[in-house]
């Protein structure tokens, strides 16, 4: 998701990086949501548009898409291993994406570890790591030693993004099999946690929550350096990851157990 060779110093999205030019197409169009899909040294991208998720109508059409696409990255088969990571620190609001939708995943690891687990349930866990700078230990390095310990089947991975355009800030969903790079969109590049670093298939779902001041006004002739090093995020940023937050979690429930009441 986050891979510095195809992206600019702006932007974590695979649809703004001047590499995919040409090399993705929208799949469909429902409504006001459009989805695209995209293809880059063998590893696939999905993207996700809206202009709402405040309409309960939208929020509900928004989720009913993302499960959709998520279904077939996940490919599930019966009684698999599901270890779901939320990256980045719950005590910055614009990062705190992926601490909030752990908040709201079903758990169900401890029940089939005492056996009582009714059909159409996966065995799911999930773990917040935090990040290194409030832990001093890479995020992939505590991200293996999990997966060694729970041997999941597949990791899914939440995270924040940073967009080089102001109008996708909590109006974009990008889903990939990839894998990602912590904190690359603001050039604190971690190591990346992806199958090479992990040996298990990883996908990725992030939502870009904030922008460089500079992409705002670079089509400005002024020079304005100030920019260069300040990121910028919605006055709502707090209600905003609180419903993507929730939106994100639900869908992950939905797409993982047959059994789950929607919300």
């Amino acid at each position: 998701m986050k891979n510095k060779k195809i992206q600019s110093i702006y932007t974590d999205l695979i649809v703004e990086s001047n590499t995919m030019k040409g090399n993705d197409n929208v799949i469909y169009q429902d409504d006001s949501i459009w989805v695209k899909e995209s293809c880059f040294q063998r590893k696939h991208y999905t993207t996700i548009f809206f202009d709402d998720i405040v309409d309960s109508i939208k929020f509900k059409k928004v989720q009913d898409i993302f499960v959709r696409e998520l279904k077939k990255y996940l490919n599930l088969k019966k009684k698999e291993k599901i270890l779901v990571i939320g990256l980045g620190n719950e005590k910055s609001t614009p990062d705190s994406l992926g601490p909030s939708t752990v908040k709201n995943i079903l758990i169900t690891r401890y029940l089939f570890l005492i056996g009582d687990v009714e059909d159409g349930y996966q065995n799911v866990s999930a773990f917040t790591p935090d990040v290194m700078g409030n832990t001093g230990i890479e995020t992939s390095h505590i991200v293996k030693k999990i997966v060694d310990e729970v041997k999941p089947t597949k990791v899914i991975v939440i995270d924040s993004l940073k967009s080089d355009h102001i109008e996708r800030i909590n109006r974009t969903i990008q889903i990939t099999d990839k894998g990602i790079h912590p904190g690359s969109g603001i050039n604190n590049i971690r190591k990346e946690i992806s199958f090479k670093t992990i040996g298990v298939d990883v996908i990725a779902i992030g939502v870009p929550t904030v922008v460089n001041l500079c992409s705002i006004i670079k089509q400005s002739k002024k020079n304005i350096s100030l920019g260069e090093n300040l990121i910028v995020t919605p006055t709502n940023i707090d209600f905003m990851i609180e419903k993507l937050s929730i939106l994100i979690g639900n869908g992950i429930n939905i797409s993982l157990h047959d059994n789950f009441i929607r919300q």
